[in-house]
């Protein structure tokens, strides 16, 4: 785990599609993400032993070696032939590299009493080109050899028999067959995987099997009360649609031939409660729907209404195929039948009366809703989020003049699923004026309130912590949702490249994070008298120029602009670095405050040394800094780091 940290900062959190190993899981595994790369480890993979003896390599031991998140992967599993992953075993001496899903697997020395041969064989623990005996395939590592007879063979070839009884095509015997016959379609017809030289096959109804399937043959008949009241029977090779999920994507039903049942292997055990990160509330799963045209709220597709879908009780019109709700991203894994309510968000506040509620933050005193506040200008600001109020409703204190929350931000829940990390966190309120705390969501520094998580390692501030998904924003046409990308993709809003995007499944849209909570109107010194309303892009030639830096605007890219004045702003122009922070008072006490720059003399940052246009500057042991990068800039001087 340490080696790891050298390499990336990382959070603890949970995920799939490990970057250590290349594989995800059938569930939701705890596991750590780091934060500047998005690159996620299993938590088995993260605390790997550094070094390993191994029996494919017994004449050295093997280290344990991790890339940094910049480094490019080369090479391959010497044993499984798969590409290596940001983790891997590795021998310097000899070049010999295993992935982690290699090194974990059982081996099996000797195999005692071959069904295709008269002595046992034992594995030859070096890459060597041998040919098969019993299939006659030419291969190159790894054999399992006879020293009396100077034979070779792969290990599935040497625990094969001839033929079999095999319990899901009871009506004739299969035969072991070398090669694939040119007749079939080249795929086992139980998992679908393509067949290799060694299989399992009968000519009269051109039924075949992998090794796989072989040794671990599906139940012929079951008996599972909750997918039906009677027993199925397996039926492989027949086409049909499944009742439980209305595909027909595999041809192996179960089947209850009195009801006209059918139902694929993978939805017998369906789990019948469940939440997902794209619903606010529990939903259930119903063997059909009422009569309609319902859509899905994930894929918005067509659901079949006489087969089986997800259901929410509390909002009547929604609903899920059950392969969209409990797809990778989209469930936790987690069963929850016998909870009869969302037990996941609990609200912040207590009605009291219509209009007037006691906010956990503020319990002394109750808060009455305004509908429209009276102020337009930036002195109002929400404790919470900190933005200025404007003319937005807020609840305001009955007996202090300065406690004013959002609207929406008074109803922020207090425990909440967060929709980057899938963890739960805790509503913070404000803590000291002089901590600088940085959002891991959008990386800006700010007060307020913050989201925590239950492990203490993930900070969000409630702009980003509020966000959840599907995410709507008025740029666009289709609904939003959280992506990682290793490579990082590029922000329609400014250009900019992201790790962790909110995006589009219909098309190209990306927002990075910072951008999909820009607020959409804001008040500058330049322009008194009106607001400045966020303007996403425009698609003309003519050249605009900012109001305040006096540098070109790309009209491609979202900007800031009045319609009453005809000027424009840049983003970073009109809000700064610091619109999370309430501007105050310089004072000697304080150890990092920020501070309107409304003098007459515009200071100089020390970082950059150029004179500070932003609306908001940051003093900082009595230093004054124009934005974060010059922030984070003398911070490293400071420390030396």
């Amino acid at each position: 785990m340490m080696i790891l940290k050298k390499h990336y900062t990382l959070v603890k959190t949970r995920g799939l599609n490990c970057d250590g190993c290349n594989h995800g899981k059938d569930y939701y595994s705890i596991g750590y993400r780091c934060m500047r790369s998005g690159l996620y480890f299993h938590k088995e993979c993260a605390k790997s032993d550094l070094e390993i003896c191994y029996v494919y390599h017994p004449q050295h031991s093997l280290h344990l070696k991790i890339l940094a998140e910049n480094e490019d992967v080369h090479g391959e599993c010497k044993l499984c032939r798969g590409n290596l992953a940001k983790m891997y075993y590795y021998c310097s001496i000899c070049d010999f590299a295993i992935d982690l899903i290699c090194a974990r697997k059982e081996v099996v020395v000797t195999i005692e009493g071959p069904k295709t041969h008269e002595h046992h064989v034992s594995l030859v623990p070096m890459i060597v080109t041998f040919t098969c005996h019993l299939c006659g395939r030419l291969d190159d590592r790894f054999p399992y050899a006879c020293n009396l007879c100077g034979l070779n063979f792969h290990k599935d070839c040497a625990e094969s028999t001839p033929e079999i009884n095999y319990s899901c095509h009871p009506k004739h015997l299969l035969k072991r067959l070398t090669h694939v016959p040119s007749y079939t379609d080249g795929k086992c017809c139980l998992c679908g995987s393509k067949l290799h030289n060694l299989l399992y096959h009968c000519s009269v109804c051109n039924f075949s099997v992998d090794v796989n399937c072989q040794k671990n043959p599906p139940a012929f008949t079951l008996i599972h009360p909750k997918a039906h009241e009677h027993s199925l029977i397996l039926m492989p090779q027949r086409s049909f649609t499944c009742s439980a999920c209305g595909m027909d994507d595999d041809p192996n039903p179960y089947v209850c031939p009195q009801c006209n049942f059918m139902i694929h292997r993978n939805c017998i055990d369906i789990p019948r409660v469940i939440k997902i990160y794209r619903h606010d509330h529990l939903i259930h799963y119903n063997h059909c729907l009422d009569v309609g045209d319902w859509k899905c709220g994930i894929c918005h597709k067509k659901i079949n209404w006489t087969c089986g879908a997800y259901t929410c009780s509390e909002c009547p019109d929604i609903a899920f195929h059950l392969r969209c709700a409990t797809r990778f991203g989209i469930w936790d894994r987690i069963k929850l039948e016998g909870i009869s309510k969302n037990t996941l968000e609990t609200k912040s506040y207590e009605e009291i009366e219509k209009g007037v509620i006691k906010h956990f933050s503020h319990e002394e005193h109750t808060l009455k809703l305004k509908e429209e506040s009276d102020s337009s200008d930036e002195c109002m600001r929400c404790k919470a989020c900190i933005y200025p109020i404007f003319s937005s409703p807020c609840y305001r204190c009955m007996e202090c003049d300065d406690f004013i929350l959002h609207e929406k931000c008074a109803y922020l829940p207090k425990k909440k699923i967060d929709s980057f990390y899938k963890t739960s966190t805790t509503l913070i309120p404000s803590f000291s004026i002089d901590e600088v705390i940085i959002c891991d969501g959008c990386q800006n520094l700010f007060q307020g309130f913050r989201y925590l998580s239950d492990d203490k390692n993930i900070i969000l501030d409630v702009r980003c912590g509020s966000i959840s998904e599907p995410f709507f924003h008025e740029s666009h046409p289709h609904l939003l949702y959280i992506n990682y990308s290793t490579k990082g993709r590029f922000c329609n809003a400014c250009g900019d490249k992201a790790k962790i995007v909110i995006s589009c499944e219909e098309c190209e849209f990306v927002l990075d994070v910072k951008c999909s909570i820009l607020p959409k109107t804001v008040k500058h010194k330049n322009d008194k008298d009106h607001f400045l309303s966020l303007c996403y892009g425009e698609k003309k030639s003519q050249q605009c120029w900012c109001e305040i830096c006096e540098e070109t605007i790309n009209l491609e890219n979202w900007f800031y602009s009045c319609d009453h004045c005809s000027i424009n702003f840049h983003i970073k122009c009109t809000l700064g670095d610091f619109l999370g922070f309430i501007p105050e008072r310089e004072t000697e006490s304080s150890i990092i405050n920020v501070i309107l720059n409304n003098r007459i003399t515009r200071p100089v940052c020390v970082a950059c040394n150029s004179r500070c246009k932003y609306s908001n500057i940051l003093k900082c042991f009595g230093k004054t800094l124009c934005s974060l990068q010059c922030f984070q800039q003398k911070i490293k001087e400071m420390f030396g780091l």
